[in-house]
């Protein structure tokens, strides 16, 4: 065990040395850093130094996923990020969307909580009362569910809600004109269907009368 974590170690060390030979910085300082690099190596650098942040994330999902999706901390000790939500680079960047989006996806298990879906690049942390809507629920879990993209989408723009019973709700818009067999698959079929809620940080029932009442369009 200890020689496997020794050369695992060693990998990591000349994989580290190998993005060095692209940074700048290390550039001007006449560190040239391997000379095997590979093109893959350069798609890795280029990938993290125009979007660092979302690397990280995908990173770090991968990283629980391997670990055996670990369990949500109690709620009696939920720790919710305090302070900014937001700072202003050359746009808004939202502070705790990582922290809101970590623990949602943990919640629920990496799964579409609508339709079951569980390809965690597929799926997103959606709020239920909008981020633009409640200062202080942006950062909490329990105002939020996980959904895959197609199902984000629409909870985001009122196609679909979610009522206090935890059944799904379809708006009429989505009932109207052609309707092809993955539309009815993919939203009629779900209405009245019971959604999939986490052990923990389950939806606060004033988020979804918020949603219901606020975002859905129920005409």
């Amino acid at each position: 065990m200890a020689k496997l974590l020794g050369r695992t170690s060693n990998a990591v060390a000349m994989k580290l040395v190998n993005f060095a030979s692209f940074d700048p910085v290390h550039k001007k300082r006449g560190i040239k850093g391997l000379a095997n690099a590979s093109h893959q190596d350069m798609s890795v650098w280029e990938e993290f130094n125009s979007n660092p942040n979302k690397l990280a994330e995908e990173s770090e999902e991968a990283s629980l996923r391997l670990s055996g999706f670990p369990e949500p901390p109690p709620e009696e000790d939920l720790e919710i990020p305090t302070g900014p939500t937001e700072a202003t680079l050359t746009r808004p960047m939202r502070l705790v969307q990582r922290f809101f989006r970590r623990s949602v996806l943990v919640s629920y298990r990496f799964t579409c909580a609508f339709c079951g879906l569980n390809i965690p690049e597929l799926l997103n942390a959606s709020h239920i009362i909008p981020w633009k809507d409640n200062i202080n629920l942006r950062a909490d879990p329990r105002n939020g569910f996980c959904l895959c993209c197609l199902h984000d989408r629409a909870f985001d723009r009122g196609f679909m809600s979610v009522n206090e019973s935890n059944k799904v709700v379809i708006s009429p818009r989505l009932k109207s004109g052609i309707i092809v067999p993955f539309h009815q698959a993919a939203f009629l079929d779900l209405e009245g269907c019971s959604v999939a809620l986490p052990e923990k940080f389950a939806p606060y029932g004033k988020s979804l009368k918020y949603h219901l009442a606020s975002v859905f369009k129920a005409s």
